[in-house]
């Protein structure tokens, strides 16, 4: 063999073992009568002593592939930072595999280089000890994921990967097929409609580690292919499957990171919006928004009139935001629709802002007493005419303000279920869409609104949320082949299109199909938290960039003409004439 250790495990007990080691040179500190080599590969590092002569004749550098062959000994200055900071090799052969060139950049946790350079030579940024400690924690979560859905009786399916296409939501990628001309696959978004049918095929409970692909614009927390742990159950409600995710969720945390998560709390959905102003909010702090609209939405300053009013309170910030700060927050509230919000800081006792002049001094005496404000605490104010807007605007500056006061630390964990969602709105043109997927349960008793107010239809639907971020989503399934329908006819389908998109998923609605339920945990999104990164890209071994394209291979790239020949395929560029 060419190993008979790693570099990570040799410890003071294996002095005197003559051993091989194979790995990556980390680094040589050339002393003049001693010559320390630093062997790396992924499981640590492992000092080597080699004689200078040997050196000479090796010419070790950085990055070279190499065996060692020699003895385990003590060091003369151990190393208590490292597990083999005791021992040493007695180098008395070196195999040099392959030289290295100059690399890029430092192969350390901390590099300088741009993220486009590392993911060019992405090969090179994974040996660094970091990105591997990311691999195996993403590595670890579908392992434990396996163990611990298989004990609760899930049985692993495998699902298509090149299917109907069909609409969810997001673009499709869309495969061309060679058999059928002018005929596409897509790749799908999720498993959905794979995973309903194995429950009408009676597979009580299925779970995959599914590859899910949508054609949309690239964020710090999105790729355009991604991994989800999906799983589904017959004969459930909605607790069942929350008891599922919570004891899954809570496993994985236990073993990969040592962290007992708490309880998972809820909240509806519009308790989210009210009071944290987001669908998926943070709840490692408090600060949480009121409406006042009673307050001053009579209070003579005819900008709130007919609005409502929301608040924040934010303590101790008064004497620290200027009027740049101010204007930063305007800014980000009015990505949200809203006008802006105004600034009131609370000074010897009372408001002090311009628009208090604007305000009966009766109005600010009952701010005071609702709020209860404290010397130095800051408040600010939104009034829209949609209360939705104005709480989603205030929420949005709620997260910035809990950074600048550092209430948010990685290590506090508070986990939720956010549940009763709306199951449709009208967007801009007044047309009903879902906010979920065209396949979740209504609410049974909100039945009746199908064909009166669909937009007061509850959901289903929940959603996993850690420290802000949605860690997963599903729903109750609808089983009924007529209420299917009508939802399809609400989102503007007609029945041709029902059955041309969907007629297999409707007719096998027709031949017994259990009450059923599922989620998706997406698995990047989960490793980031467990590693505590912000960034996506991170977690994921050859990742796209913001632009969807991966800089080390090169794509997307053009295929010669005669492989689009064969697809019956040809490309024509917008402005140019198609002959």
């Amino acid at each position: 063999m060419l190993r008979t250790h790693t570099c990570g495990e040799l410890t003071a007990h294996d002095v005197g073992k003559e051993v091989r080691l194979c790995g990556f040179v980390d680094g040589v500190r050339n002393l003049g009568s001693l010559v320390f080599v630093d062997l790396r590969d992924c499981y640590g590092i492992t000092q080597l002593n080699v004689k200078p002569a040997d050196q000479e004749r090796w010419h070790l550098r950085s990055e070279d592939s190499i065996q060692a062959k020699g003895t385990v000994v003590l060091r003369s200055a151990p190393n208590h930072d490292l597990p083999t900071g005791e021992i040493e090799i007695d180098v008395h052969e070196v195999t040099v595999y392959s030289e290295s060139e100059t690399t890029p950049f430092p192969i350390q946790d901390e590099v300088t280089a741009s993220e486009e350079t590392r993911l060019e030579y992405r090969y090179l940024d994974l040996r660094r000890p970091k990105m591997f400690r990311y691999l195996k924690t993403r590595a670890l979560i579908s392992q434990y994921a396996r163990e611990f859905l298989t004990k609760e009786g899930f049985l692993e399916v495998d699902t298509p990967t090149l299917i109907k296409s069909t609409p969810e939501g997001a673009r499709d990628y869309l495969v061309p097929s060679r058999t059928f001309p002018g005929s596409f696959y897509a790749l799908p978004q999720s498993p959905q409609l794979y995973k309903q049918l194995l429950m009408v095929a009676g597979v009580d409970r299925y779970f995959q580690l599914a590859h899910c692909y949508r054609d949309e614009d690239q964020r710090a927390d999105r790729q355009p292919e991604f991994m989800q742990i999906d799983c589904e159950m017959s004969y459930v409600e909605r607790e069942d499957v929350l008891r599922i995710i919570e004891g899954l969720l809570k496993d994985l945390f236990r073993r990969i990171k040592g962290v007992e998560l708490p309880d998972f709390a809820r909240l509806s959905y519009k308790e989210a919006i009210e009071r944290y102003g987001s669908d998926k909010p943070d709840l490692r702090f408090g600060m949480t928004l009121e409406e006042v609209t009673d307050v001053l939405g009579r209070s003579g300053f005819k900008a709130y009139e007919g609005k409502t009013i929301e608040a924040l309170l934010v303590p101790q910030m008064a004497a620290k935001v200027s009027r740049k700060h101010m204007d930063e927050d305007n800014v980000l509230a009015k990505k949200f629709g809203v006008f802006g919000v105004s600034h009131l800081k609370f000074e010897e006792g009372k408001w002090n802002a311009s628009i208090v002049k604007n305000i009966q001094p009766e109005a600010l005496e009952e701010l005071t007493r609702r709020l209860r404000p404290q010397e130095g605490d800051l408040l600010l104010l939104c009034a829209d005419l949609d209360k939705e807007r104005a709480c989603l605007a205030l929420g949005a500056l709620r997260l910035e303000y809990g950074k600048k006061l550092g209430l948010m630390s990685k290590d506090d964990y508070r986990p939720l279920f956010v549940i009763d969602w709306p199951l449709f709105e009208r967007d801009k043109d007044g047309r009903i869409v879902s906010l979920s997927n065209p396949f979740t349960r209504p609410v049974d008793e909100d039945l009746p609104y199908l064909d009166s107010d669909p937009t007061r239809i509850r959901s289903t639907s929940y959603d996993t949320v850690l420290n802000g971020v949605e860690l997963s989503s599903g729903a109750l399934r609808i089983h009924d082949a007529k209420v299917q329908r009508k939802v399809f006819s609400l989102l503007g389908l007609t029945e041709e299109d029902i059955d041309v998109r969907f007629g297999f998923l409707v007719k096998a609605l027709r031949f017994g199909v259990p009450p059923e339920g599922g989620f998706g945990i997406g698995i990047e999104r989960l490793a980031m938290e467990l590693c505590q990164t912000d960034n996506v890209r991170d977690v994921v071994a050859f990742p796209k960039n913001l632009r969807g394209a991966e800089p080390m291979s090169e794509c997307p790239s053009p295929v010669p003409q005669e492989d689009l020949d064969v697809l019956s395929l040809q490309i024509v560029r917008k402005g140019e004439d198609h002959v």
